[in-house]
């Protein structure tokens, strides 16, 4: 307050009448529903591209009211994620040619919608006709039947470019894939360590006969490309070499089939007149089956040719001796695995010397210590190996398992590196185990790199973070448990199953958090692809009570939700979800998920403009195609129909809420209810006097006189009747308890919906 004039002159004190408010916006549609990742608060998104990046790639599917409702004009929207966890996210195992679960496809969003993701892998082999190995694998991903990801030319070398693990976390929009063994595992803490060259080492593997260590292969060339070989061994078919006289080579007589069931067969050699020679052959249960007499292997080999058991192969020129019957004897095929390159079959190998003397280019066989068994059927991948360049191992909980990550430096990076890692809590939602990674250069704290997880769908997980590190690059290490680590092939798609979706009380929790939204005035809940019929209409009901809330408190909404899929077909149901949810303030669309194209008919138009009979042009899912009489039915009970007319295209058939009212009628008065809010709201605390009260008069007058302007607002047909009054007054009564009333009284414009034309014919 100015101080009193003492000096006779003039004082001039300036009062500033509150500013016009702008125009709120309409139009602006809130959506909740599960998405990849992202905020918790509702959060405003302003275009497609926007959201994918707040939200996550999977989002576009897990939620697709966003994309349709921007494709077809909304310009803005709010999104509540329904909080994290609350579902469960679909997976498959995927499993190679031994039956040994390689890797784990998993949903990067939860929810129920992911189950209708298939997955089909397909291998692709070397020219090789005997022996053709897996050169790289290909991944189909589906969606509904359609194809909507193709990952191709993957292998399991994690240096490469094309490494099975890497590309699917850093392309695929729907899925991760983790190793089944440590699935989301941090490393374990790790003091500060330097990473440190060695002598190269060759990759090896040791094979077993039962318990025992019998034949060891290592690589012969050194580095980390012998990481990539395995062995194989399985059961041939079991033979014995016969001998002549001197040990003299004749023949070899091995079982037709291969299998340890060989070495039940048994067979003798007796003497026969003039030189000659008998063979009986034993194969259980079958009887003895004697053959003979035989004067050259050659008449052996022709004589055996019919026997369902055994088979002959010529080895020399001598007959053989005789011998007490003797079974065969096991041997075993081993092949040599190399990944994209044909595989190496060394068949019918009867000794462990024999395997040891094998001039196998990749690898060499040594026997272990004094053994002599042949190993057991097994599949051994190699391991080990490593070049010259630094790194260090980064093991998880279990030390005594394979490492599960591997820090390299980055490229062209010098000097002495180290690293420690420290595990800890998330310093975002402090709930989640993360770790910290410090890293050092020549002594010195270069980097520090916090909240990092294992989780491919993170975007903090730990790989792809080091991506952006100057000194650091991480692998995510695949560890191989057989001699086969591809996918198997897949003759048809195998389908992602386990996902669940949040419940209704999660969708009110989201519902609770976009009240703090508060220029929404449009709300969708996204629930087609992850609920229930009846709980579909259960979160409609709680759409519509809290848009019945919100004009409360003068934030008027309108809630769009459309028909469950079941009921597509069956106007009574629909009718049946329609009595559900009887309100002024929600619209039910039919079909089902239609509800997100008509909240963009609505964004590209004045919110005084009826939607009846205006096209939508990017519907996303297939139009109603209900007949008149069907039509007619549901145009009496207040569905808002979106249904294909010839010659007019998709249209919305009648723009009305449940309870009836025309949609754009609402509008209009949500408009405004919001715009008259936020003049009084200036006004607080300053209506004690006739002028003020004017003031706040004339600019709720002015903004419903643009109002009348635009169209919104309309006299009376006949004129008599204005487009729309307005007062503001106290009584005494009023004035004392601090209370100013606004009466306004408004006509907005109608939809002309039915045309009623009367044709006189004249002679």
């Amino acid at each position: 307050m100015p101080s009193a004039l003492t000096i006779p002159g003039v004082q001039v004190r300036t009062d500033f009448e509150p500013a016009p408010v702008l125009p709120g916006a309409t139009g602006i549609l809130g959506v909740l529903g599960v998405v990849d990742r992202g905020p918790l608060l509702p959060t405003p998104i302003g275009n497609f591209a926007e959201f994918i990046d707040q939200f996550g790639p999977a989002s576009r599917y897990a939620l697709p009211e966003v994309r349709t409702a921007f494709a077809n004009g909304v310009q803005q929207l709010v999104v509540a994620r329904i909080e994290p966890g609350r579902g469960q996210k679909a997976r498959l195992d995927l499993f190679d040619d031994e039956g040994e679960r390689v890797a784990r496809l998993e949903a990067r969003a939860e929810g129920a919608w992911a189950n209708r993701l298939a997955v089909r892998a397909t291998q692709t082999r070397t020219l090789s006709e005997t022996t053709p190995g897996i050169k790289y694998v290909t991944l189909e991903v589906m969606l509904d039947g359609q194809t909507i990801e193709t990952h191709a030319n993957l292998n399991l070398d994690s240096a490469s470019p094309d490494y099975f693990f890497d590309r699917i976390n850093s392309q695929s929009r729907v899925l991760v894939a983790i190793d089944p063994l440590f699935e989301k595992g941090l490393p374990a803490s790790v003091a500060r360590t330097p990473l440190t060259g060695a002598e190269p080492r060759a990759a090896f593997a040791v094979l077993r006969a039962g318990a025992d260590e019998v034949l060891r292969a290592t690589a012969r060339q050194s580095g980390a490309g012998g990481n990539q070989l395995a062995v194989r061994v399985t059961d041939g078919q079991a033979g014995l070499a016969l001998s002549g006289a001197a040990a003299a080579a004749s023949v070899d007589i091995r079982a037709r089939r291969r299998g340890v069931g060989g070495t039940t067969v048994r067979i003798s050699v007796q003497a026969a007149p003039d030189g000659a020679v008998n063979l009986i052959i034993l194969a259980p249960p079958a009887a003895a089956r004697n053959y003979g007499p035989f004067a050259t292997p050659a008449e052996i080999l022709a004589g055996l040719a019919a026997d369902p058991d055994v088979e002959a192969e010529v080895r020399g020129a001598a007959l053989p001796s005789p011998m007490p019957s003797t079974a065969l004897a096991r041997r075993v095929d081993l092949e040599v695995l190399a990944e994209g390159q044909d595989s190496a079959l060394y068949a019918g190998l009867p000794t462990l010397e024999a395997i040891v003397a094998l001039n196998d280019p990749l690898l060499r066989f040594e026997a272990v210590g004094a053994a002599t068994a042949l190993p057991a059927v097994q599949g051994v991948p190699l391991d080990g190996g490593r070049g010259r360049a630094p790194a260090l191992a980064l093991p998880g909980d279990n030390p005594a398992q394979p490492a599960l990550l591997e820090l390299v430096l980055a490229p062209g990076v010098s000097g002495e590196v180290a690293v420690a890692l420290t595990r800890g809590v998330s310093t975002l939602d402090n709930a989640t185990a993360v770790v910290t990674v410090e890293v050092f250069q020549d002594d010195a704290l270069t980097e520090t790199l916090g909240n990092l997880t294992m989780d491919p769908d993170d975007v903090n997980y730990l790989p792809a973070v080091l991506r952006g590190s100057a000194l650091l690059r991480a692998h995510d290490l695949f560890v191989r448990s057989r001699a086969t680590s591809f996918p198997r092939h897949m003759l048809r798609a195998e389908k992602l199953s386990g996902g669940t979706s949040p419940s209704v009380d999660d969708y009110q929790d989201a519902l609770d958090r976009l009240e703090q939204a508060e220029e929404v005035d449009l709300v969708i809940a996204s629930v087609a692809q992850q609920l229930g019929e009846a709980d579909i209409i259960r979160v409609h009901q709680r759409v519509a009570a809290h848009c019945a809330k919100m004009a409360d408190v003068a934030r008027n909404r309108i809630g769009l939700g459309s028909i469950a899929t079941v009921a597509n077909a069956v106007p009574a149901r629909i009718i049946d979800h329609a009595n559900a949810v009887r309100s002024d303030h929600f619209a039910l669309t039919a079909p089902a998920g239609s509800e997100a194209a008509f909240a963009g008919v609505l964004g590209l138009q004045d919110y005084f403009q009826s939607p009846t009979f205006k096209n939508v042009l990017a519907l996303d899912v297939a139009p109603g195609r209900y007949s008149d009489a069907q039509l007619a039915q549901l145009v009496r009970e207040n569905v808002l129909v979106i249904n294909e007319r010839r010659r007019i295209g998709i249209v919305v058939v009648k723009g009305v809420l449940t309870s009836g009212r025309q949609v754009n009628v609402q509008r209009t008065v949500n408009k405004s209810v919001r715009d008259v809010k936020a003049i009084a709201d200036k006004y607080v605390g300053l209506l004690n006097n006739e002028g003020v009260r004017n003031a706040l008069k004339q600019q709720i007058f002015a903004m419903l006189l643009q109002m009348e302007r635009d169209g919104a607002l309309v006299p009376s047909t006949d004129g008599k009747d204005p487009a729309f009054g307005v007062d503001v007054y106290s009584t005494q009564a009023d004035f004392a308890n601090g209370i100013v009333r606004v009466d306004i009284k408004l006509r907005p414009v109608r939809a002309i919906d039915y045309i009623y034309a009367t044709i006189f014919v004249k002679n």
